[in-house]
């Protein structure tokens, strides 16, 4: 049988948006010159995401840091018990997380008593909304209401119909909804912490059997994340975003250049210890965790990492 990262048996990657420098490494073939044959697949949900994962469907995540701590230390995810999942490296800083409303709520305290927009109420990143609408004065489940709408890409479309009152937006959705006349509130830099969002993560299990592919992506992954970051590649790029996520070319260039900017691409794929525990602190904040989780969220950082830790390379 053909091992993951052979043409026979592609690398499946399950995505919720896929990056420049994603883009880049399937389209300039910097993965297939490092024989891994990636598949890029969109997903729906972090629920989705995860379910597939488990069953075997994803050899590899793009997903947030956030729900590799949810889905390996509590039982209580939607899988209902802990999953073998493990972090190697980051893809971004967030991607410019912002809290977005329609044009007639002009602020913040215009969401009180409206419905708050996420991917899950539990995972990724719901309590970074939290927290900047916390800041703002508003209360979880009591100046408003959360309801689950799937992906970044979901919520945009819903926010242009005027769906709910806020939600969170990235990967130059929020740059889009700005020109489309919307507000952006806030953004993750009002945290006043380091963050670290998506990260490459792999199941437990088939790391150990496949660590040279898992390597060999890596490797790709940073090379195709110098050629997006080199000023004479940026049109070609912004040609790429604009081909994998089906975009008008001006939308692209706007999604490319917000992509590019302080909380977007992470220039350096390791993770920081001070990234990885402000996010496992505002999870904690939501009281995220199980009241016995098996791993304990502030102990030892290296349970939930490839390679022994966060800066392992």
């Amino acid at each position: 049988m053909a091992q993951p990262g052979s043409s026979a048996n592609p690398l499946r990657m399950g995505v919720f948006s896929i990056s420049p420098a994603l883009a880049a490494g399937e389209k300039k073939g910097f993965f297939a010159d490092n024989d891994v044959h990636v598949t890029l697949e969109q997903v729906e949900s972090s629920e989705q995401q995860f379910r597939d994962f488990d069953a075997g469907a994803y050899d590899v995540l793009q997903t947030s840091w956030d729900n590799v701590v949810n889905y390996r230390c509590n039982a209580s995810n939607d899988l209902g018990r802990p999953l073998n999942v493990l972090a190697d490296f980051a893809l971004d800083l967030g991607m410019g997380l912002s809290v977005v409303t329609p044009p007639e709520i002009p602020s913040m305290e215009a969401v009180r008593g409206g419905e708050v927009a996420v991917d899950a109420a539990d995972s990724g990143y719901a309590y970074v909304l939290y927290s900047l609408l916390e800041k703002a004065g508003l209360r979880r489940d009591i100046d408003y209401t959360v309801v689950s709408q799937g992906s970044v890409a979901e919520r945009y479309r819903k926010m242009s119909d005027g769906y709910a009152s806020a939600t969170l937006l990235s990967d130059g959705l929020e740059a889009l909804a700005r020109e489309l006349g919307m507000n952006q509130l806030a953004d993750e830099s009002a945290l006043g912490t380091p963050y670290v969002g998506s990260v490459v993560a792999w199941n437990g299990d088939w790391y150990a059997d496949n660590r040279d592919t898992a390597m060999r992506f890596r490797d790709a992954y940073e090379a195709a994340l110098g050629w997006v970051l080199e000023p004479g590649n940026r049109d070609e790029a912004a040609e790429l975003v604009a081909t994998v996520r089906g975009l008008p070319p001006q939308d692209a260039r706007v999604v490319f250049d917000a992509e590019l900017g302080p909380w977007g691409l992470a220039r350096d794929t390791h993770i920081t210890d001070e990234a990885s525990r402000a996010v496992i602190a505002l999870r904690q904040q939501y009281d995220g965790f199980d009241e016995d989780p098996e791993v304990n969220p502030y102990g030892d950082l290296a349970l939930f990492f490839v390679n022994s830790g966060p800066n392992a390379s």
